[in-house]
């Protein structure tokens, strides 16, 4: 299915985007042009996290072994998902697409205001202007207002790992209006955690609504976790990182060194079906499908290995994602397609913003 080309998800950064008001459609598409840079782009406003830890990082643990599965069997009776305790998989049909599509596009047409531009270089919230206090403020309030809505889709959604995102987006969401009164830089770490959980939850949407999520059966399914977190108050979620520990330093460094071998592929035009590749375009996609299979083998020993059960979903969905991209291979479609990576990248930035937010 073909799609248009649209204006970036909101409080995307440091994209190549111009100005442009939100779609009229129900959901959020990246621009035809530069699609592999879009997946990539909030990359830059975390890089500084890890840049001064050296050396290369490298996971032993056995990506194909298996593992304990444990459910809440007192979990509450309304969470649909409170049963689901199998292996996270790329998700083929989510029923609360649609209202969560909705949701965005309100917050959308907030965080529009200049706030998704310049919140990377935001001061402390001594320094704020008048205006710039009056944007940040109506955000806060569109995301508490939204995090409060999407209870009922935490609650409603029959994916584990999706209502883990949902429980995410509302726990960092109302983290990010709490810091105001005393914000610092460190707090932009509980914004992009925010947005970059919004833009996962619109790849997977949008995965589905273009037909990319079908187009997946190459990718072995994953193993059972080796660990289910317990069904606690959706209602009031905690934040997934608590404190920084050895993931942290790990994951960026990975993230940071991905980001580096692929400046070729950022820039590519991800609207570009392959049979229109020129031998360039190829060789680039050919030389960057080692290097993704090899973080995403990474990014799931990371999230295996972590004693996190949230963390380890996120990084196998993370995984099977990327997996998925690169088994398509010279039969990708175009922009819809990009949508996998657009999944994996995204929920890589957010557990480096959530680490950045926990940052000394």
């Amino acid at each position: 299915m073909s799609m248009p080309p649209q204006p970036r998800p909101p409080g995307w950064q440091q994209g190549p985007w111009p100005p442009q008001p939100p779609p009229p459609l129900p959901d959020f598409a990246p621009d035809k042009k530069n699609t592999a840079k879009w997946v990539l782009s909030t990359v830059a406003v975390l890089v500084v996290v890890g840049a001064t830890i050296g050396g290369t990082l490298y996971f032993t643990r056995d990506n194909g072994g298996g593992g304990s599965t444990t459910s809440s069997s007192a979990a509450p009776s309304d969470v649909a998902s409170a049963n689901d305790g199998g292996p996270v998989s790329i998700i083929s049909e989510e029923p609360t697409c649609d209202a969560y599509i909705g949701i965005n596009n309100g917050i959308a047409a907030v965080e529009k205001n200049g706030w998704a531009d310049g919140r990377a270089t935001l001061g402390p919230s001594s320094e704020w202007t008048s205006d710039q206090r009056t944007q940040i403020e109506a955000v806060a309030t569109a995301l508490t207002n939204a995090s409060d809505q999407m209870v009922s889709l935490a609650k409603q959604t029959p994916h584990r790992v999706v209502r883990e995102l949902y429980e995410q987006f509302i726990a960092y969401g109302r983290a990010y209006a709490e810091s105001l009164p005393g914000y610092t830089p460190k707090d932009n770490g509980l914004a992009s955690a925010n947005v970059n959980t919004g833009v996962a939850l619109l790849g997977i949407c949008n995965a589905i609504r273009y037909g990319a999520a079908a187009r997946t059966l190459a990718v072995p399914p994953a193993s059972a976790p080796t660990e289910s977190a317990p069904v606690n108050d959706v209602s009031n979620p905690q934040r997934f990182i608590p404190d920084r520990g050895s993931v942290c330093s790990q994951w960026t460094r990975r993230l940071n060194q991905v980001t580096a071998d692929t400046p070729d592929w950022q820039n590519l035009d991800g609207g570009i079906p392959a049979p229109q590749w020129s031998p360039e375009r190829r060789a680039t996609e050919q030389r960057i499908r080692p290097l993704f299979t090899t973080y995403a083998n990474d990014m799931e020993a990371a999230g295996r290995q972590s004693g996190n059960p949230v963390l380890e979903d996120f990084a196998v969905l993370a995984s099977q994602y990327l997996r998925a991209y690169v088994a398509i291979g010279d039969d990708y479609n175009g922009a819809a397609d990009s949508w996998l990576a657009n999944v994996a990248f995204s929920i890589s930035n957010l557990v480096s913003g959530a680490c950045l937010a926990v940052t000394e």
